[in-house]
């Protein structure tokens, strides 16, 4: 082979290696989880009813819902981290399943490596990443929701517990379900009993500048009323949390009680 020949080899090999590892790159920067940020923060229900609420945020009634856990008695499903959620809204015909697996007291970088390691890119459309913020607690989730229509058998007067949990079986993204081991999911499932249904009543507006979701829950007596935001950036998400924080606390709004919505009906 002569010098030109031999040069020009290496070239061509040089320059494919470059193309993969621009391509593998590309691909990373593309598959890479990158979580929305969720900030909550529970408001005193003392405070806050329908006409507070639509003052002091600006705010529009968007929907009244019952909301329906399903775990075994003794949350077996709660304690690996997972969340089945029924929602069914009044006067309508849709409703939904929301499946949660959810990295409670782990670092993100960890439970992100987790998630990968169990064949998630971050790439899914049909799967929401989000780090949960509320109070002392920041949590890594990994949800996907299915809209249903309603039926004679679950609607929003009435929820047949075994027609629930063979939606939520037929429903089950295989990602959820292969988690620990469909056999373990499967058998967990079979086993579950409902906890609630809370009410609650969701209104959309605004806080300090930023689109504000409320919600209001009542179950067995109590009441529970969220604030929340949804952000991209992490940066705007520190900003917008301090700023809530600071705002809530100086004018006597912020609850002394910040449990998240699933504690709050499974608790009981």
């Amino acid at each position: 082979m002569t010098k030109l020949k031999t040069w020009a080899f290496y070239l061509c090999v040089v320059g494919l290696i470059v193309i993969s590892m621009i391509s593998v790159n590309t691909t990373q920067a593309k598959a890479a989880i990158e979580p929305g940020h969720e900030i909550k923060f529970n408001i005193k229900p003392e405070i806050f009813n329908e006409s507070t609420i639509v003052q002091a945020f600006q705010a529009t009634k968007k929907d009244d819902v019952k909301v329906y856990f399903y775990d075994t008695l003794d949350q077996s499903f709660l304690r690996d981290d997972y969340i089945h959620r029924l929602r069914v809204y009044k006067g309508s015909n849709k409703m939904d399943v929301t499946y949660k697996k959810r990295f409670l007291n782990t670092p993100l970088s960890e439970a992100m490596a987790e998630t990968m390691n169990h064949g998630f890119t971050g790439s899914e459309s049909n799967y929401k990443f989000e780090l949960d913020i509320k109070g002392d607690h920041r949590t890594f989730t990994i949800s996907r929701k299915e809209s249903l229509k309603t039926s004679a058998e679950v609607s929003y007067d009435s929820v047949a517990t075994n027609v629930a949990k063979k939606l939520i079986l037929e429903n089950a993204p295989k990602k959820i379900v292969n988690w620990n081991s469909e056999a373990w999911y499967k058998n967990t499932l079979s086993q579950v009993v409902v906890y609630g249904p809370a009410n609650a009543t969701n209104y959309k507006g605004s806080f300090l500048g930023h689109e504000a979701d409320i919600e209001v829950w009542q179950y067995k007596g109590d009441i529970m009323v969220e604030l929340s935001t949804k952000v991209d950036d992490a940066a705007q998400a520190a900003t917008i949390e301090k700023q809530w924080y600071e705002q809530l606390l100086s004018t006597g709004y912020l609850s002394g009680d910040q449990r998240g919505k699933t504690a709050f009906v499974m608790d009981k």
